[in-house]
């Protein structure tokens, strides 16, 4: 194996210095023991650990994003279980680098948005600054409590033809996969733990503790600190992490709709009320941040926020305008501002750059464009990189023209032949071109920077090819660094004021998330249980279906139509003669509102959404459920297969509901979830009632259904046990209305309702019923009255249980009003909600 990569390196020419050998063939010392480790357990062996590496993340429900793209929501993390390696004696020079880099930065951007004397005294054209549109005029004279602005700092470095490390971006704004190297560090320590043990491999641990360290330190002066982390939301790339690193550490995962500006503070919106916010770290881009102030059809930020920070009563890291110290053009005049500011040249060189808005660089780029990259100042999804030598002549003239009109706005940047580093690919070791992203955090109470001793890195999957970006399908690297560090343990300083626990609190956008999460789980389920019913009843009918209805199969078939929401379906007579195409959308189509893909996928987007708050074995449910619910979408061939898919998928369903009975604790979340799940299944509960039972047929069909709406309540065996005689409307009614023992029973299902509103906070202390409730006692209270010798009985003209219809038809309308009740006390700040008969809606974010 290791034999065969030296002999390509040797023989094939390749142009790139290589992470492990030397152009002779010959391994670097750092990485001897790592290569004869491979040889030793051969191909096999690594073709095992690559894929128990990906089964590690998979379980742990580690996705990225891919936008624009079908298959990019969820899609998993891929981890190379090749490492990248940098030995002791270099990584102190890159950490070097990477200090005074940070510091620089740190230096100009308190100057840009300070003095300005960087510009005043032309070591920075005025031109690159003004005309980025992460220069936010807005932040001028507002900095954070201390000489650091900036807290965070990331950046993509390689290795260049000399050897070196070069920078190619730096990442100031909202950087990005601290979250997923932690994850990265995981998985390679479960698969590879001696590996690890006998290089020495530096903990990366260290860099999450000074993080707390720094918010504990800049924060010292209030109590009970309450830090949010602002994400865009899950349909962002990197959502995983924003959840991720929020459980882990301990902050409050929050979307701007969680958040609130009022009297100069920021709150966060909680089924408690309103709490106020000390600290947002956000990863929300910061002309997102204030549609006030910025970009105003930004749904992503908060209203006003610009106005809290100017007065100080909220921080937010990184501060508002660090992403001008993303602008590319920034790189050609940092050495001459690195020797005026600190005295020092550039430890890490940056990859050379020609800034366009100067007449003598525009000429250079203009002569040389074949071999540039030319890249505009901001750094954006409009803005990507062009590489002049795949361009046409036509082309090169057109983008002179367009440089010619904005110069400023362009730089041309050298086209380098970066390293490689082995990758494990279509099972062998293969030279890929790699990126290394390094991690700088504040250490505010020494007043210094420190790094993280590895990182992300990300290799191409093509040879040849430098395109390492996950978003252009790059393969993830752990980073590590070997050798014992020389820097003594630190602790956390006594001088530090130790800060009381503060309980995690409850977003009101979450609850809302939980609260549809047991809405679909149970509107899942339902529809579940009924298609199978539906299905087995139509492969057991006669060939005659097709010309005759008949009441059995005609019931369960707009009953279906009735519970999914999708009219009018089996209600048409056409369709219900030829029932296939319409069953089959309704199992696959998952564009189809209301059908079970829908359902399944929305419930699906729901927990994705609270993923913060679902324990790791939850999410290997939900992958289950995922996977099912793909081979469902493809099984769309018979309604055999349907039928066999939906007897997998209700296994799944149970298996995440009796898994979250034993792993949550009993507070809002659990109690929020549980009342989604106990009004949709009462209410669900009333429908197939209505449906299956509320008009009389002949004696054998009305046993039919008798029998089938037990089934579909999962108490037909409790029938039998309980009344050991023939189906009767009386008993069944009774079972599955009055019994409160029967957890199946709507009474039951309403004073589980009941008894997770009374756990609830936020409670009316003025009256022992808030609204939601006396809703809800109303229904209960309609049931507990009703004469079930009336409901049992019909209208001996028309053959219709009329005392039923109406009663069931009261308690869905009081379950309707509960859930608006419910919604306007703990979700809506305004008054508005969603309505529970709207079943095709979930929130949109």
């Amino acid at each position: 194996m290791i034999e065969s990569y030296l002999i390509e390196k040797m023989f094939n020419n390749a142009p790139f210095l290589d992470e492990m050998a030397t152009d002779q063939g010959k391994i670097h010392s750092h990485w001897e023991r790592i290569a004869k480790y491979y040889e030793q357990i051969g191909s096999e062996k690594m073709r095992q650990f690559q894929e128990e590496v990906s089964r590690q993340l998979r379980e742990n429900g580690v996705t990225y994003n891919v936008y624009g793209d079908p298959d990019g929501m969820n899609r998993p993390w891929i981890l190379d279980p090749v490492p990248m390696v940098f030995n002791s004696e270099e990584w102190e020079g890159i950490e070097k680098g990477l200090v005074q880099r940070t510091q620089l930065l740190n230096l100009i951007l308190s100057d840009l948005y300070g003095e300005q004397q960087l510009i005043k005294e032309g070591l920075i054209p005025f031109e690159l600054i003004y005309n980025h549109r992460g220069f936010l005029r807005q932040a001028h004279d507002i900095k954070l409590e201390g000489e650091q602005q900036l807290i965070q700092y990331s950046s993509d470095l390689a290795r260049g033809p000399n050897g070196m490390m070069w920078v190619l971006h730096d990442r100031t704004d909202a950087p990005s996969g601290a979250g997923y190297t932690f994850e990265n560090r995981a998985a390679m320590t479960r698969v590879f733990p001696e590996l690890i043990r006998e290089n020495h491999v530096r903990k990366i641990t260290s860099y999450y503790q000074t993080f707390k360290n720094t918010l504990g330190h800049l924060t010292n002066n209030k109590e009970n600190p309450r830090v949010v982390l602002l994400s865009p939301g899950p349909t962002n790339e990197t959502f995983f992490e924003h959840a991720y690193i929020s459980s882990f550490m301990g902050f409050t995962l929050a979307f701007g709709e969680d958040l609130t500006v009022s009297g100069g503070y920021v709150w966060l919106k909680t089924i408690k009320g309103l709490e106020k916010v000390d600290v947002i770290i956000r990863r929300v881009d910061d002309v997102f941040c204030d549609p006030l102030e910025y970009k105003n059809d930004s749904h992503l930020g908060v209203v006003g926020l610009m106005e809290a920070v100017r007065q100080k009563k909220v921080l937010v890291i990184n501060p508002l305008g660090c992403r001008v110290m993303e602008n590319p053009g920034l790189m050609a005049f940092l050495p001459k501002i690195s020797k005026h500011l600190l005295g020092q040249d550039l430890v890490l060189p940056s990859v050379a750059t020609w800034w366009c808005g100067q007449p003598k660089e525009k000429k250079f780029v203009f002569d040389h464009i074949e071999t540039l990259v030319i890249r505009n100042i901001y750094r954006g999804t409009n803005h990507k990189s062009i590489f002049g030598g795949d361009l046409s002549k036509e082309q090169i003239q057109r983008l002179k023209k367009q440089i010619e009109k904005n110069p400023y706005m362009y730089v041309g940047q050298e086209m380098v032949d970066f390293s490689t580093s082995p990758s494990w690919i279509n099972n062998k070791l293969e030279a890929r071109n790699a990126v290394f992203r390094s991690y700088v955090i504040a250490d505010s109470e020494n007043n210094n920077y420190k790094v993280m001793p590895g990182g992300l890195s990300r290799s191409s999957p093509e040879k040849g090819a430098f395109l390492v970006s996950n978003q252009t399908g790059g393969i993830s690297k752990d980073t590590w660094v070997l050798g014992k560090s020389k820097e003594p343990i630190s602790v956390v300083s006594k001088t530090i004021k130790v800060q009381p626990l503060v309980r995690n609190v409850l977003p009101s956008r979450t609850g809302e998330r939980l609260f549809w999460l047991g809405r679909y789980l149970e509107r899942s389920s339902y529809a579940v249980r009924l298609m199978r019913m539906t299905l087995l009843s139509y492969n057991e009918a006669d060939e005659d279906i097709h010309i005759h209805e008949t009441p059995v199969l005609s019931t369960l078939l707009r009953t279906l139509t009735i519970l999914t929401g999708t009219s009018p379906g089996f209600m048409e007579k056409a369709t219900l003669m030829n029932p296939e195409e319409e069953l089959l959308d309704l199992v696959h189509k998952i564009d189809k509102p209301g059908s079970l893909a829908y359902s399944i996928q929305s419930f699906l987007t729901n927990a994705y959404a609270v993923r913060d708050r679902l324990s790791l074995d939850t999410w290997r449910i939900l992958d289950s459920i995922s996977e099912e619910l793909n081979k469902m979408r493809q099984s769309n061939t018979s309604l055999m297969q349907a039928y066999h898919s939906l007897d997998n998928m209700v296994v799944k369903l149970m298996a995440f509901y009796g898994l979250n009975i034993d792993n949550m604790t009993r507070e809002p979340t659990w109690h929020l979830l549980n009342i989604g799940r106990f009004i949709e299944s009462a209410a669900n509960n009333c429908t197939i009632l209505r449906g299956m039972l509320c008009q009389s047929f002949d004696t054998e069909s009305n046993k039919e259904l008798m029998e089938d709406t037990l089934r579909c309540n999962e108490s037909l065996v409790t029938y039998r046990y309980r009344y050991r005689s023939n189906l009767e409307m009386h008993g069944v009614l009774s079972l599955l209305i009055l019994h409160e023992d029967n957890p199946r029973s709507l009474i039951y299902q309403l004073l589980e309702i009941d008894q997770h509103l009374k756990s609830l906070p936020n409670q009316d202390d003025h009256e022992m019923f808030g609204v939601d409730r006396k809703k809800l006692l109303e229904a209960i209270t309609k049931i507990r009255l009703c004469d079930i010798d009336l409901i049992s009985t019909p209208n001996p003209e028309t053959g219709s249980f009329e005392n039923l219809t109406t009663l069931l038809d009261q308690v869905v309308e009081l379950l309707h009003d509960t859930s608006d009740r419910i919604y306007e006390k703990y979700f809506s700040h305004t008054g508005s909600g969603y309505s529970m008969i709207q079943t095709s809606v979930i929130p949109e974010i």
